[in-house]
């Protein structure tokens, strides 16, 4: 089953989305891998342009028997999906699922403060930035500047 998995895996790489898809479907009729299948033919469809099929199958997959890896890449995966087609309050809330659950996952970040952004919270989603622009530079002309950088990131509206 798991050979069954990386193959279609390595056709999703060379394009073939259908193939991959055809083959992961052989995987949904058994309880231990139909999650996993189904995470993956998500990941197809997305891969292919087709966002919209591919919630049914991320949604499936969450119900389903994933590792904690898995279903970190199914949360995310969801998220950024609902995003991406502008169904930002769904969003929203996958992406706040999936900070909440995985924490340290900073690459989360950045698509969580789109979506911010796309619900007209500009606040929230410029403090994300910055204090992430901050944690994780290499830059010392940014390190330079870290004190003034966290602190105005909390209130952008702040004067002296």
């Amino acid at each position: 089953m798991e050979q069954v998995i990386k193959e279609a895996i390595e056709l999703r790489k060379e394009a073939k989305y259908q193939e991959s898809r055809s083959l992961l479907e052989t995987l949904l009729t058994n309880s231990h891998y139909a999650a996993k299948a189904h995470l993956q033919i998500a990941w197809s469809y997305d891969n292919e342009g087709k966002e919209l099929e591919a919630i049914d199958h991320y949604l499936l997959s969450l119900s389903g028997e994933l590792s904690a890896t898995e279903c970190f890449d199914a949360l995310f995966g969801l998220a950024s999906t609902y995003r991406s087609l502008g169904q930002y309050l769904e969003a929203l809330s996958y992406f706040e699922q999936t900070l909440s659950e995985y924490p340290d996952s900073i690459e989360v970040q950045p698509f969580y403060a789109m979506c911010l952004y796309n619900v007209g919270r500009h606040k929230e989603a410029m403090s994300i930035l910055l204090d992430l622009l901050v944690s994780t530079t290499n830059s010392d002309a940014i390190k330079e500047y870290q004190r003034a950088i966290l602190l105005y990131s909390k209130d952008l509206d702040r004067k002296w």
